[in-house]
């Protein structure tokens, strides 16, 4: 089962390989476009939680979850490179034996610092605009503190859950053929993660930057940032590769004659 899925992931991991091995600086640039990519995601969602979140409720944690997935639906279908979901795809190549182990390393090296470099700029755009203070500033201060309050272990376990859940809607976007159900399976899951409360790396590093870059950042610092991105990326690395690339990549072996497909 899923062979023929396995391959077309194994296939992309090589393009990506060959892609990078031809020019570090594009590649990066597509990482650099998902991070602008992330800050939409970022200020839509946001500035819709502080819309609704009043009285002390939860619905901005809801309105988050509802929203953000539109910065997944942008990098999938706009084009870019996320280093949360290349952990799921670069690891099925290498266990496929299509990339090296030195440039799966590589390829997730450049992403990650691509996706950093994007969000801290688009960050600093965004904040300096001035369009988040009033509408998005308090309730996005508020979600980065709490977020650097979390033990160590929690943030990892969280960015297990998360990774393996944004990993599930990169490998549905291979099982699935129309742009229709994987545009909905995309809200699905993204809405899953963000809802619960679950950590992405990226996600995370355009948060924070946007917060750092407000005119007052209450008591968020540099270091506790820094802490949770430690925790957070060593997370959604196990969550896309261990829980979900190497089961599929292992069930997917043998001489099956059919392929389960989704209908």
């Amino acid at each position: 089962m899923y062979k023929d899925d396995i391959k077309e992931v194994a296939h992309s991991s090589e393009i990506k390989s060959d892609y990078i091995n031809d020019s570090v600086f594009k590649y990066f640039l597509l990482a650099f476009i998902a991070g602008f990519f992330v800050i939409v995601g970022i200020a839509l969602s946001y500035s819709t939680a502080g819309i609704v979140n009043v009285d002390g409720k939860l619905y901005g944690k809801m309105a988050v979850g509802l929203t953000f997935s539109i910065a997944l639906g942008l990098i999938y279908f706009a084009g870019g490179e996320l280093f949360t979901g290349n952990c799921f795809v670069l690891t099925v190549g290498l266990l496929e034996k299509t990339i090296s182990l030195k440039d799966t390393i590589k390829l997730l090296v450049v992403c990650y610092l691509g996706n950093l470099a994007g969000s801290i700029v688009s960050a600093y755009i965004y904040v300096k605009s001035g369009a988040p203070i009033g509408l998005a500033d308090t309730y996005l201060l508020k979600v980065a503190e709490s977020k650097t309050h979390y033990p160590s272990d929690q943030l990892f376990l969280r960015a297990i859950l998360c990774n393996f859940i944004v990993c599930l809607a990169v490998w549905l976007c291979y099982r699935l053929k129309e742009e229709t159900a994987k545009l909905i399976m995309l809200f699905w899951c993204i809405f899953a993660f963000a809802t619960a409360g679950f950590e992405h790396s990226v996600a995370n590093m355009a948060l924070f930057s946007a917060a750092l870059m407000l005119p007052d950042h209450g008591a968020l610092t540099l270091g506790a940032v820094l802490h949770n991105l430690g925790w957070v990326t060593l997370g959604n690395i196990l969550g896309g590769s261990l829980f979900l690339a190497v089961p599929y990549w292992y069930v997917s072996q043998g001489n099956t004659s059919k392929d389960a497909k989704v209908k």
